[in-house]
């Protein structure tokens, strides 16, 4: 089980430095090293998160944000490979706002993940509640520490309205202090039901606030069941943008799944199609429990079944069976593939953004 949050976690300083003119980091008050800018990007999650950056990942409701922000914080904290991706080695704050302990103790073995000192669980069971960006205690261990941050989500700890362009502009800019001081952050957040939240909810200035944005699409919101999930990238300034599909296994955590583009936007219908093909004369019971291996919810199970064009003959007593008119196997949607063992082999990528 990993440690709670404890303030005598926090260590002094390992190392400090000097920049010509004596600049501060803003949060500290501390001189900060020299940057060379002309390095090339250190990655705290190979190709995924890079070091010293702030990552948005966005995502409805149930789909999957915390499984992954821990499964990210375990592997962060122990310096091993997250689905197979290379990882540097950190001390991990996790700042949980949202979760029971009762769930935390749970799903921390699910991940595979076990005691582990580096990782600093700081959730609402603790009297003194999680806090902000803005954290004298925060800033201080990112001085000492440059630590990955997680915060999960960010409309438990915006003080004002994630909507109001300029509160939410202030409120951003605390995170990119303490990237600039040396952490690595990470925001989990909700998108919206308009089509102009699909991407994220709220304000535009937090897509402008962050370096590299994802948004994580899965069938858990529908199925309640964790499978599979893909990211979405659509923003990253520091390499052209990648998508990352991740396959779960219980009790291990996430592995890389090289995922055909789109594949999260399988429809209703072809998954009945392929379903049927394989499985002829089958009634409506069996074909949702089978719809949801490829995380396609009853309630579109049902449309798809009374709209569709199907071959409809009767069972026993009142029950339907089901069964495409030429059944086929050509033209079937892609399966989930096997898991890749290591890297990001034939993940699609997207233009990186300029910095402003």
């Amino acid at each position: 089980m990993a440690v709670a949050w404890e303030r005598p976690c926090l260590r002094e300083s390992r190392k400090t430095g000097q920049v010509p003119g004596g600049r501060s980091d803003g949060v500290s008050g501390r001189p900060l090293r020299s940057t060379r800018w002309w390095a090339t990007t250190e990655w705290l999650i190979e190709d995924l998160i890079p070091v010293g950056s702030v990552t948005l990942i966005a995502a409805e409701s149930g789909a999957g944000k915390t499984w992954l922000a821990y499964a990210i914080a375990g592997a962060v904290a122990r310096g091993e490979s997250f689905a197979g991706l290379k990882v540097l080695q950190r001390p991990t704050l996790y700042l949980d706002g949202e979760n029971p302990l009762s769930v935390i103790k749970e799903r921390l073995p699910q991940l595979g993940i076990p005691e582990t000192p580096n990782l600093h669980i700081w959730g609402g069971w603790i009297p003194e509640q999680p806090p902000g960006p803005d954290s004298p205690v925060v800033r201080e261990f990112t001085h000492n520490e440059k630590p990955l941050l997680i915060w999960d989500s960010l409309v438990q700890f915006h003080p004002g309205d994630e909507h109001h362009a300029t509160e939410t502009r202030s409120f951003m800019k605390q995170f990119r202090a303490l990237a600039n001081a040396g952490a690595t952050v990470v925001i989990l957040h909700h998108t919206g039901k308009v089509k102009s939240a699909r991407q994220y909810r709220g304000s535009s200035d937090i897509k402008a606030a962050v370096d590299t944005a994802y948004l994580l699409k899965s069938p858990a919101s529908e199925t309640g069941e964790l499978t599979w999930l893909v990211l979405e990238n659509f923003k990253s300034r520091f390499a052209p943008g990648k998508d990352v599909g991740l396959v779960f296994r219980l009790g291990e955590g996430f592995r890389l799944w090289e995922v055909p583009r789109k594949a999260a936007k399988l429809s209703p219908e072809g998954v009945i199609r392929d379903s049927l093909n394989e499985h002829p004369n089958i009634n409506g019971k069996r074909i949702k429990e089978l719809a949801k291996q490829h995380g396609i919810g009853k309630n579109k199970v049902d449309a798809a079944l009374r709209n569709g064009n199907w071959l409809r003959t009767q069972g026993v007593g009142s029950e339907i069976l089901y069964s495409v008119p030429e059944a086929s196997v050509a033209g079937r949607n892609p399966e989930i593939p096997t898991p890749i063992e290591e890297g990001n082999l034939g993940i699609p990528t997207v233009p990186a953004e300029e910095v402003a």
